[in-house]
């Protein structure tokens, strides 16, 4: 019995527990390409969000599985985690087309990729839907800069 009260008083805790930081996640996203430990780690800190519990989150997991792709050897298993994350990220941005960070997560996808996938049909309208309303989000000051410097 007294488990079943611990429980009790346990489980609105895990409901309510606290989100990875973004400044974290949005670092580890900035070298997930290029640093297969900061990929890993971003890929598993977002893998418990879905498309409904938190799509930011779910994006860029999406992101991190498609860049694991830059850290394996094999051709069919780069693009195995390439095309699955891909997948998966069109259909967060299909639910949340006027999301922010949501486009801007798809371009620098599309940048980092490489010509011969023939993924990069939306990097222009995602750069001027970015630049356009980048003014309506919650992102410092400091990262709207770092932002508009990527895409310019």
């Amino acid at each position: 019995m007294n488990r079943i009260i611990f429980l009790f008083f346990l489980l609105p805790f895990k409901l309510f527990a606290a989100h990875p930081d973004m400044n974290e996640i949005r670092d580890l996203f900035s070298r997930a390409s290029t640093d297969e430990s900061a990929n890993t780690e971003l890929f598993n800190i977002t893998k418990s969000y879905s498309l409904t519990t938190f799509p930011v989150y779910h994006a860029y997991n999406a992101a991190a599985e498609m860049t694991l792709a830059n850290h394996v050897y094999w051709p069919a298993s780069k693009l195995e985690y390439f095309n699955a994350g891909k997948e998966r990220l069109e259909k967060v941005i299909k639910a949340f087309p006027e999301n922010v960070e949501i486009r801007y997560i798809r371009y620098c996808v599309q940048q980092g990729a490489p010509f011969f996938l023939g993924y990069s049909s939306d990097l222009q309208d995602d750069k001027n839907f970015v630049l356009k309303n980048i003014n309506r989000t919650d992102w410092s000051d400091s990262y709207k800069k770092s932002v508009k410097e990527f895409l310019n």
